[in-house]
Formats: C-alpha cells, sequence, structure tokens
C-alpha cells in the first residue's frame, strides 16, 4: 500500500509541473530520506548520491523541516549553506547535468514524514515562480493524504538492544552499502564493519546481509 502511495503521488506531480525526473521518500526518526522510489532517474546518479553526496544536500529533510517553507528550491537552499558544502554539492550537479531541483515534504504534526524531489536536467529551464505555487497546491493535498494513511512501522522498533553504531550500520545496510563503502562512511576498519556485522547476525538469529535487512525493515 504504501509503495502505491509513493508512485501514485510521483506519477501525480509528473502530470502538473514537468521535470526530468523524481524521487519519492520517507522521512525517518533521524530526519533522514529512506525507501527511494524513483521516476525517470538514472540508477547510477541516484547511487552516486546515496554514496557520495547526500550528507552535502542543501535540500535534505534535516535541513527542510519548517512547514511554513515546505516547497524549497535549490537556490534558496544553498543560499543558505556553507562555502565547502556548497562547492561539493555543485559538484555533484554538474557531474549529472543537474540544472535544477525543488523539494516538496509533507508534514504530519509539524513533522515532516514524506518527501519529493523534481529535478531538471538538459535544456529545461530553471522553474519557476507559477510552478513553484503549482507545487505548494499540490503540496497541501499531499499533506492531507499523508494524515489519512496508516502508520508505517517505525524502524526503530526492530532495533531494540541494538547498540547506535549497529542501529547506523543497519540503515546503512539497508541502502545497499558494501563493506568498504561501511568502512568508508563510518570511518571504520574492514576487520570492525565485519566484527558488527557478526553481531548484528547473532542478534537477528540470521546468516546474511539480505535477510538482515528483511529482518529488521520488513
Amino acid at each position: 500500500m504504501h509503495d502505491d502511495f509513493g508512485l501514485h503521488c510521483l506519477h501525480a506531480f509528473s502530470r502538473v509541473v514537468p521535470a526530468s525526473c523524481f524521487a519519492f521518500y520517507r522521512v525517518d526518526a533521524q530526519f533522514r530520506a529512506r525507501d527511494f522510489q524513483l521516476l525517470r532517474m538514472d540508477a547510477r546518479t541516484h547511487r552516486d548520491y546515496l554514496d557520495h553526496y547526500r550528507d552535502f544536500d542543501p535540500l535534505q529533510p534535516a535541513l527542510c523541516r519548517d512547514e511554513r517553507h515546505a516547497v524549497v528550491p535549490l537556490r534558496e537552499a544553498m543560499a543558505r549553506q556553507a562555502g565547502d558544502s556548497r562547492r561539493i554539492y555543485q559538484g555533484f550537479l554538474v557531474r549529472h547535468g543537474i540544472r535544477d531541483v525543488v523539494e516538496v515534504i509533507a508534514h504530519d504534526r509539524q513533522r515532516p514524514v514524506v518527501g519529493i524531489s523534481l529535478l531538471r536536467t538538459g535544456n529545461l529551464s530553471p522553474f519557476d515562480s507559477e510552478e513553484l505555487q503549482r507545487l505548494d497546491g499540490l503540496r497541501g493535498l499531499l499533506d492531507l493524504a499523508v494524515r489519512h494513511l496508516p502508520d508505517a512501522p517505525s524502524a526503530q522498533d526492530g532495533l531494540t538492544g541494538f547498540t547506535p553504531r549497529e542501529q547506523e550500520i543497519a540503515f546503512l545496510l539497508r541502502e545497499g552499502l558494501s563493506n568498504k563503502e561501511l568502512a568508508r562512511q563510518l570511518d571504520l576498519s574492514l576487520a570492525t564493519v565485519k566484527t558488527h556485522l557478526i553481531h548484528l547476525f547473532r542478534k537477528t538469529g540470521v546468516r546474511s546481509r539480505t535477510e538482515l535487512v528483511r529482518k529488521l525493515f520488513p
């Protein structure tokens, strides 16, 4: 049901405001984007974003919590960003030919719960003020829709008894990171990563990373 909801949202937005590609995601308790669903987005672009640039994204949910400003253009978000982070993220945009991005955040009880990213590449012009107003109208409908969805199970519910580091690794495993990528992102040795994985397997009674993700994030 939740997967259908995300896909319906993507198709609805694509009919109202044109863009090269779209992404739907949920916002977890740590204000991180999770459970992405993509429409016309190149998988390599998305993987590069997750592996190297998401922490430099000025449109990430943790930086777009204000319910009064739930439609956020890239230019507005980058204006608030520190210089180093802005240069790094600009490198990502140039690398993948992304000309403009708008983030639409839906809230429930003043908390961001889902978001939709609209990206323009190639010869498409940046989003104009009229398009932003249309997106704001859709955002109001999205707010109403998410308030009537059944509550999704909290990812934290399945992580009781895990250390903070084990929880962090579990969330990154859900994003599909390899052991080497885990080690690099968390600044750990490969041996330490493997030790954490062994502890996770023992605590959950599984034998593989795939089983672990399925058990923790059904």
